[in-house]
């Protein structure tokens, strides 16, 4: 998915399509924002990530039964991938502003990990910015969550793009 997404950035930027780039995602489009900002951190321009994974092994141990299942058979329960496919672990490559937009009851992306790549963040002296939204959960569900998302991810672009 993440080279998918490499590929098209590229060849958007290849052919004069785009000049610059934002990449922006919400829970699993969260977490490639977090990769690909971190592993391919020339391509972009500004990225906005919505309660995305940034750390796997952290994730596995905050995760309920089912969703443990999940990670244990999209890694082939081989353990050592879960470091290499952690944007945590490529932090210190980001080169663009992000915008992190994170549920604050979130149960399936716990806001934890996220906090750390925050701090990790901070430490490096990264350009970025934290969006926390209050009572709402993973799930896009009423309208005032959907403005949660929105409202921050357009004037982030709009001050960065």
């Amino acid at each position: 998915d993440l080279l998918d997404i490499v590929h098209a950035a590229k060849w958007a930027k290849s052919t004069g399509l785009a000049n610059r780039l934002a990449i922006v995602g919400y829970s699993y489009g969260g977490y490639m924002t977090f990769l690909a900002t971190t592993k391919h951190p020339d391509i972009w321009d500004v990225g906005v990530a919505g309660a995305g994974v940034v750390d796997w092994e952290e994730m596995y141990h905050l995760s309920d039964a089912l969703f443990k299942r999940f990670i244990e058979v999209l890694f082939a329960n081989r353990k050592e991938l879960w470091k290499e496919r952690s944007p945590i672990s490529y932090v210190e490559r980001l080169k663009v502003p992000l915008c992190i937009i994170h549920p604050q009851n979130d149960t399936r992306t716990p806001l934890k990990p996220v906090l750390h790549f925050i701090m990790k963040l901070l430490e490096l002296g990264k350009t970025f910015e934290v969006h926390i939204a209050p009572d709402m959960g993973h799930a896009v569900i009423k309208m005032d969550d959907i403005l949660k998302i929105v409202l921050p991810t357009v004037l982030f672009l709009d001050r960065y793009m």
